[in-house]
């Protein structure tokens, strides 16, 4: 363990068969409750019909025994003192009252001597050899029984208490692991559940004015754990609670029969809401009291009570109550605990990566910068070398490069300088006093020849590190871009989960997985993986309908349909909200004259998120170099949105790629690109060095102008980002600029925006061919530039 560590200080180690357990030091609100729980079982009476005997309470014994073997000693006293209490409060009720609370005393003594701690199993036989023998003396000297009954219904009793204490003990713990991770399966439940049933039974009969207390919180506590945790578990609630409170009422069965059916009924109409759920157990218990002929109205402002408190109950203590005790609710918020810290482990190592990327941009920079640092000593070095070169060998060298050291040093450098310059002006002083002016002279071209070359070389260097530190920071942003994505992106929809899986099941489809999330926009989506079905279309056919009928919503097939995996044969199908919109795209294409493929590139169809994007790329020039090039960004750009990366990270990515593709022989291209929300109609019109777009509606059309360069050209893309929403019956139309050079002008727009307010068609793919005809005919019936037209047009679902 590592020195300086905090302990928790509430944790201890309890012994128990030789094993050692963690448990919770009782907090003082844990004292209250369970000494008041000490109180309340120990007022439980079972009425018994025999002479000798009236009635018994063994619970008090059995609870307060568990307590003494699970709690330190100044616990235990005070769970003593509770079940001492409540033991005198019922004296009038039980007249063994003097034995249960000699039992009481005698183990708490055995809790208190200062012996070695035993092992539990020895403990409990010790405690149930005092309860025997107690029990024993007891009826002997003081009821004054015979022997034979003394024994055996003492031995009775004794065995009695054991499963009582045993299920006690065993209800407590489960009580413990409250607020951990455990799951509780139906017997841990039902133990807890007895329990709080021999609570609620403990009250006694409180009356106010006729009006029992104790019906009224018992019928509350059936309705709460009915519509927390179903039918199953509320109706075997009723029947605890039925028995426990009828053991000491003598009307058992009526009260296992009301409590029981009514819970049940409860529990069934859960999902109809509190109000509802409430109103159906009443009518339940109503029926089941005019049949018994027991209803009067005492019984209806006990159930009118009852709905009255369940109905201010907050929702979210029912839900705190279904998340901790209903493990499919448990199992599915831990599961989306662990996805969410496996999103923030992702998305820690991705924001890792993209520190060391900005880093080596970073680095890269300043290596750019320190070279500028080298020019300083650059000066030197070549006076130095090209002083070697010359007058290692001269005698002149002692008197030039020590005698007069400043002056030869200041006409080197004049003389490098001047060729530097172009200038081969030899200095004066050299002139004078040099030997070796011709050596000089072949030397010093020759040095600076290379020196410039060096230079040339080093500063495309430079300008290629330059361009490669920008991109990796571009690297950066995006991955950045791409965690902020992922973090927003999905959250788990365990409950629709749950609905699809039965409704599944219910109709004996057979399925791989089934996975329900919301997406970034927060609408749902649902991928079945399915046994491939050889294009018979159950998607369509059968799953889609079920799972609409079952989570109440309208639902349609999105993405790319059925993805079919060829290596497992398995159908994957994304079933998501149906979109308010769906849209229908044509394109009509001309290349130029004399070319025998487009520079223009194009794309368009629905993609993640319930978009439809429409993208339209113009080459720089013509021909397959140019189409190569906008092929390039539209492939990317499709990729890049099929990914679920935002436009602009998409955009970015792009412009990095292109940016070092484009350096080898300075060729662009431009985007034009349209992203519609097919549920509101919003649409973005993005645009890098494109020209314009139109939206024809209903009256008039609409122009999106940009002015702005293509890509490759700068380090960041110039973008132009225009917000724009379109609704039923609207055209969308998307052009390369071969469209608007027409006649002598240039990017002359207006006789297309005439064009489309004149125009009456309706249809997307008649106005694209129409558009395209109109450009030729206005160029005098000749193509000189590839003409690219796409028409969208937008259809109310």
């Amino acid at each position: 363990m590592q020195y300086g560590v905090e302990v928790e200080s509430y944790k201890r180690l309890r012994k128990e068969d030789g094993m050692n357990y963690i448990g919770e030091v009782t907090s003082p609100v844990k004292f209250i409750i369970e000494v008041l729980t000490a109180f309340l079982i120990s007022r439980v009476v079972i009425t018994l019909d025999i002479t000798s005997i009236d009635n018994i309470a063994p619970f008090g014994i059995a609870f307060t025994m568990a307590i003494l073997l699970e709690r330190e000693k100044k616990e235990s006293l005070l769970v003593f003192m509770g079940s001492l209490i409540g033991y005198i409060s019922i004296y009038n009720r039980n007249s063994e009252d003097p034995l249960y609370i000699s039992i009481l005393s005698l183990m708490l003594i055995l809790k208190l001597m200062p012996i070695k701690q035993l092992k539990n199993n020895v403990t409990v036989f010790i405690n149930f050899f005092i309860i025997a023998m107690t029990m024993i003396f007891y009826r002997y000297f003081v009821n004054h029984f015979s022997i034979d009954s003394v024994i055996f219904i003492s031995i009775i009793q004794t065995v009695l208490i054991y499963p009582i204490y045993y299920i006690i003990r065993f209800a407590i713990r489960c009580f413990e692991d409250i607020n951990t991770n455990h799951y509780f399966i139906s017997e841990e439940i039902i133990a807890m559940t007895l329990i709080l049933c021999l609570v609620l039974s403990g009250i006694g009969d409180i009356n106010v004015y006729g009006i029992s207390i104790k019906n009224i919180l018992a019928i509350i506590f059936l309705f709460i754990v009915s519509y927390s945790l179903g039918g199953t578990i509320g109706a075997t609630a009723g029947v605890i609670m039925g028995v426990v409170i009828g053991i000491s009422s003598n009307n058992m069965l009526q009260l296992v029969s009301v409590y029981g059916l009514c819970a049940f009924v409860v529990g069934i109409f859960k999902d109809t809401g509190k109000l509802f759920a409430s109103i159906a157990g009443v009518i339940i218990y109503v029926v089941l009291n005019v049949y018994a002929k027991t209803f009067d109205i005492k019984i209806l402002i006990e159930i009118t009570t009852s709905i009255i408190v369940f109905a201010i109950i907050p929702k979210n203590f029912l839900k705190n109550i279904t998340a901790e005790l209903d493990n499919d609710v448990k199992e599915d918020k831990f599961n989306i605990f662990h996805f969410n810290k496996l999103k923030e482990e992702f998305s820690g190592r991705l924001n890792d990566f993209t520190e060391v990327i900005s880093s080596m941009s970073v680095i890269l920079n300043g290596l750019s910068d320190n070279e500028k640092l080298l020019l300083q000593s650059k000066g030197t070095a070549l006076i130095e070398n090209l002083g070697d070169r010359v007058c290692s060998n001269c005698d002149m060298r002692n008197i030039c490069w020590r005698r007069e050291f400043h002056s030869t040093y200041t006409e080197f450098s004049q003389l490098i300088q001047n060729y530097e310059e172009g200038n081969k002006e030899f200095p004066l002083a050299l002139e004078k006093k040099c030997l070796k002016k011709y050596n000089l002279i072949k030397n010093a071209e020759e040095l600076v020849e290379n020196h410039i070359l060096n230079e040339v070389w080093r500063k495309r260097l430079s300008e290629g590190r330059k361009i490669l530190a920008s991109q990796i920071n571009n690297m950066a942003v995006t991955v950045g871009e791409l965690v902020d994505d992922f973090n927003k992106d999905i959250s788990i929809c365990s409950d629709v989960e749950r609905s699809v899986f039965k409704a599944l099941n219910r109709f004996n489809i057979k399925y791989d997985d089934v996975l329900c999330y919301n997406d970034k926009n927060g609408r749902l989506n649902i991928k079945v993986i399915i046994d491939e079905c050889g294009g018979e279309h159950k998607c369509v056919k059968n799953i889609l309908p079920i799972i609409n009928n079952a989570i109440g919503a309208n639902m349609s097939i999105g993405g790319d349909g059925c993805v079919i995996d060829p290596s497992t044969k398995k159908c994957t199908i994304l079933i998501e909200e149906t979109p308010k919109f769906y849209i229908s795209s044509y394109s009509a294409v001309a290349c130029k004259d004399g070319e025998s493929c487009t520079g223009d590139s194009f794309s368009f169809g629905k993609t993640s998120g319930g978009n439809y994007s429409i993208i339209v790329s113009d080459g720089m020039g013509s021909g397959q170099e140019a189409g190569e090039e906008s092929k390039s960004i539209v492939e990317l750009m499709e990729k890049f949105i099929k990914a679920g990366f935002s436009n602009l990270t998409a955009i970015n990515a792009v412009n990095s790629v292109m940016t070092m593709k484009f350096s080898e022989d300075e060729k662009f291209a431009t985007l034009d690109m349209q992203n519609i929300d097919l549920y509101t109609g919003e649409t973005n019109f993005i645009k890098i060095g494109a020209v314009e777009s139109f939206i024809k509606k209903a009256k008039g059309v609409q122009t999106i102008s940009s002015k702005t360069l293509p890509f490759g050209i700068l380090d960041n893309p110039d973008a132009d980002i225009v917000e724009k929403k379109v609704s039923n019956g609207d055209m969308i139309i998307t052009i390369s600029d071969g469209i608007l050079d027409v006649g002598t002008e240039k990017s002359n727009f207006r006789w297309l925006e005439a064009f489309l307010e004149q125009s009456k068609i309706k249809s997307p793919k008649e106005l694209a061919i129409e558009i395209l005809e109109q450009a030729k005919e206005l160029n005098g019936g000749k193509v000189k530039d590839d003409m690219t037209v796409v028409v969208s047009k937008v259809y109310a679902i």
